[in-house]
């Protein structure tokens, strides 16, 4: 088999999880942020349908793994590059969710936190969103975004220090989510729908954790830091690698709540302005009175 050749390096890369990554100019989710991001990592992201090398578990040089697909993926961390053997791989399925073990990795080779998260932006603050693969995340996310409030990413959580990056624009769904108004569609194989997002500033303060929970109402009850610490570990990417304790603990030392809600969407509307007075009040500033689109 040959291999094919990268694409041509681009002037000045893209900006996405707090990476400057190369290769990428095609992925449409990638574009439009605001600005430059300081202290990017960089990382060239090339395709081939060469023969893989051996996987090699992931340790703090490098790493090989076969991806669920059939494909396999390789990480350098020396050389600042990324690679992956197989057949091409679509703009939209680079964007989310094949760019997340790059951007996971090189975050955290870098020293920073990787967390299975979204997060949103209220009042110039990130709060982060937590929970398993089917707790709603990304349907909060939607329809926090249906009502003007900025989404700062979907499914990964890169935090530097209290600085939280921002992620590609989109948010991905299994199904739409009712009366809220969002750009729709089709991606992932027609898996998934996709919800397009507006520029957001490439790294925003990181204000605290949301963890989700279904319950019988909308519902934010405070988590303490001894109960947090735990909870954050338990979401944390590549356990493997090591940390920096004191980073850690800083983190359990933000504002966290246990976010319960009904599995239905009729209360979404009042999920959100829970949420919208809460952190509005812990922020120090009140909380948005306007800047909503639809209701759910």
């Amino acid at each position: 088999m040959s291999t094919r050749p990268p694409p041509p390096t681009p002037t000045t890369g893209r900006s996405v999880y707090g990476l400057r990554v190369y290769g990428l100019d095609h992925v449409a989710e990638l574009r439009g942020g605001e600005g430059p991001c300081p202290a990017e990592v960089t990382v060239e992201i090339r395709q081939t349908d060469a023969p893989p090398p051996p996987p090699v578990p992931v340790d703090e040089r490098r790493s090989v793994r076969r991806l669920a697909d059939g494909r396999h993926l390789a990480l350098d961390r020396a050389a600042g590059r990324a690679t992956f053997f197989g057949d091409p791989l679509p703009a939209d399925l680079l964007a989310h969710p094949y760019l997340g073990p790059v951007a996971t990795t090189f975050s955290r080779w870098a020293g920073r936190e990787t967390f299975h998260a979204g997060a949103f932006v209220l009042d110039g603050l990130a709060w982060a969103v937590l929970g398993s693969r089917t707790a709603g995340k990304s349907s909060l996310l939607a329809a926090l975004a249906g009502r003007g409030v900025p989404v700062l990413t979907d499914d990964i959580l890169v935090v530097d220090g209290r600085v939280a990056y921002a992620g590609p624009r989109c948010v991905d769904l299994r199904q739409p989510v009712p009366q809220v108004t969002v750009d729709l569609r089709a991606a992932r194989g027609g898996t998934r729908w996709r919800v397009s997002l507006p520029p957001v500033a490439p790294r925003v303060p990181l204000g605290g954790w949301i963890f989700l929970r279904w319950g019988p109402a909308p519902a934010l009850v405070p988590v303490g830091a001894a109960r947090l610490l735990p909870h954050l570990a338990a979401h944390r990417s590549w356990r493997q690698l090591p940390s920096d304790p004191a980073v850690l603990l800083a983190l359990a030392t933000l504002p966290a709540w246990t976010l319960t809600r009904p599995r239905c969407w009729e209360p979404l509307a009042a999920t959100c302005r829970l949420l919208y007075t809460t952190l509005g009040t812990e922020s120090g500033r009140p909380a948005p009175s306007s800047g909503a689109r639809g209701t759910a």
